[in-house]
């Protein structure tokens, strides 16, 4: 018999969702908030993530707390496996299918530990979903897959990222703060990727260069904290005539300044399914990631990738080339290719 949630809890019930890992995964959770509080309207949802991840949650508007595990000292980690073990939830999702995930679900002494049947420490659950008829293919169909055998209706589930106005106003007053006005249009050129997934800085430069020249539109380059140096070596490649602006920020300032951009440019990682669930334009550039499976799922972005014999590939099958930092299947996406994609995505980039 199927687990319907609605029928064996109380109305006001105390809801634990539990998703670490990424800010990608992350973000795609974001997609089962809503139809959740929209079944159990009076029902409390706290959600559990990483820090990495906590800014995307907290101010979610369907999420009434969010609970942040921090991988420190010993000390302060007991404190938060008391607090998860004191706080008496009703209900406990596991949709994080790792060790550290089942365990706080299990310590969680729930009344109902809820996660996926065939997940490794399914042991840990007192109530499992076998959700496998809906054959789940994509990261998002998973988490979807799950909720909706609890009985929660979904329908046409998006990832949502809102960008609350304090980080608005944050990143209004950064950009200000390095003489940019926040009222001229901009977009935003966030190089950063690992060595093996790189593309040529020459080719952001050539970007960043076309808008700024056709369309005078401001050139904004962000990076992560670890990614300094690629965002050195793309702005050495800038020609002299073309101004920009570099931000480096924490991460809710810098989905805040996201909010106002015309576009985004970037690889493949946590910041472009936050902007693109923000619904920012964003085009993606994929090479070793499967972006059949990664895909950003925003209606404006679009991906840019280069099928070629060696792809799908893993760490196991790369070619050395790719190791130095000259992966192929990026390398062949050309400036031009990025051009079209954003005017199809943003027409008011189009050559008149």
């Amino acid at each position: 018999m199927e687990f319907r949630i609605k029928d064996h809890i109380k109305p006001d019930a105390k809801i634990l969702l539990i998703k670490l890992r990424s800010i990608g995964d992350v973000v795609y959770n974001t997609a089962v908030y809503g139809p959740i509080k929209k079944h159990l309207p009076n029902a409390h949802l706290t959600v559990l993530v990483e820090s990495a991840s906590y800014e995307i949650v907290k101010n979610h508007p369907d999420v009434d707390e969010v609970l942040c595990f921090k991988k420190t000292s010993f000390l302060e980690q007991f404190k938060f496996y008391l607090n998860l073990i004191f706080t008496r939830y009703d209900v406990a999702i596991e949709m994080h299918e790792g060790t550290r995930g089942a365990v706080m679900c299990f310590l969680s002494r729930a009344r109902y530990k809820i996660g996926n049947i065939f997940a490794k420490r399914s042991f840990l659950y007192n109530t499992k979903i076998n959700f496998s008829d809906l054959k789940p293919a994509l990261p998002l169909d998973y988490q979807v897959a799950l909720i909706k055998k609890m009985g929660v209706p979904l329908e046409n589930p998006q990832p949502v990222v809102h960008a609350t106005e304090a980080w608005r106003k944050s990143g209004r007053d950064l950009l200000i703060a390095n003489d940019f006005s926040p009222e001229k249009p901009y977009c935003i050129i966030h190089p950063g990727a690992r060595k093996y997934d790189q593309w040529q800085f020459e080719k952001f430069a050539e970007i960043a260069e076309y808008f700024f020249t056709r369309f005078n539109l401001g050139i904004i380059l962000t990076c992560g904290p670890d990614e300094r140096e690629q965002a050195e070596k793309l702005i050495q490649c800038l020609p002299k005539n073309v101004p920009y602006t570099f931000i480096s920020t924490e991460f809710s300032v810098l989905l805040g300044i996201t909010a106002s951009a015309k576009f985004v440019v970037c690889h493949n990682g946590g910041y472009m399914h936050a902007a693109s669930a923000m619904g920012i334009p964003v085009a993606a550039l994929f090479g070793l990631t499967d972006y059949r499976i990664w895909k950003p799922l925003g209606k404006k972005s679009v991906v840019l990738h280069k099928d070629i014999d060696c792809w799908p590939c893993t760490s196991k099958t790369m070619k050395q080339v790719c190791w130095d930092g000259k992966p192929e299947c990026k390398e062949l996406i050309s400036p031009d290719d990025v051009i079209k994609s954003i005017q199809k995505i943003c027409p008011e980039f189009l050559d008149k």
